[in-house]
């Protein structure tokens, strides 16, 4: 088994870092330990690199991963299948912060369908998923490790 020094400091890209990747309230409070092997922290750089930087950056504005990473008990305590690209470092939820939202998109449902406006056009991507529970809304991104086998797929729940 490979086992990792888990360094939440660790830069994937330039403006996202292996801790926030990682990060999960749930996991926090049910005191789930969320560490990444190796292949995980390869395939969130290259998800990083390949998604997440290019709409953070062509966007202008900071983007916040929910939920990133995500190791089985996590994935299970926090309702995610069992072949959740989560588990594998190749995706994420993600939101523009409240505090950073463009004039004319006050909502989570407007900030997230300018987020997905932007993943489908800047980001080397497998899934999209317009998602929402309630008034929350995300936008699912996923990149493969292999991404030239990334099907861009676009789906609005």
């Amino acid at each position: 088994m490979m086992k990792t020094i888990f360094d939440a400091t660790m830069r994937l890209s330039e403006h996202f870092t292996l801790g926030e990747m990682c990060y999960s309230a749930t996991a926090e409070a049910k005191k789930i330990p969320n560490i990444p092997l190796k292949q995980h922290i390869t395939a969130m750089q290259n998800l990083c690199e390949r998604c997440l930087e290019p709409v953070r950056c062509q966007l202008g504005l900071p983007i916040k991963v929910n939920s990133g990473y995500r190791c089985q008990l996590l994935n299970q305590m926090v309702g995610g299948v069992p072949t959740s690209q989560h588990l594998k470092g190749e995706a994420a939820d993600i939101t523009i912060p409240r505090s950073h939202r463009p004039f004319g998109h006050p909502t989570d449902e407007q900030a997230a369908r300018l987020l997905l406006k932007y993943a489908e056009q800047y980001a080397d991507f497998d899934q999209l998923i317009l998602e929402h529970r309630g008034n929350s809304w995300w936008v699912h991104i996923s990149c493969r490790i292999d991404f030239r086998k990334n099907r861009k797929q676009v789906l609005k729940m």
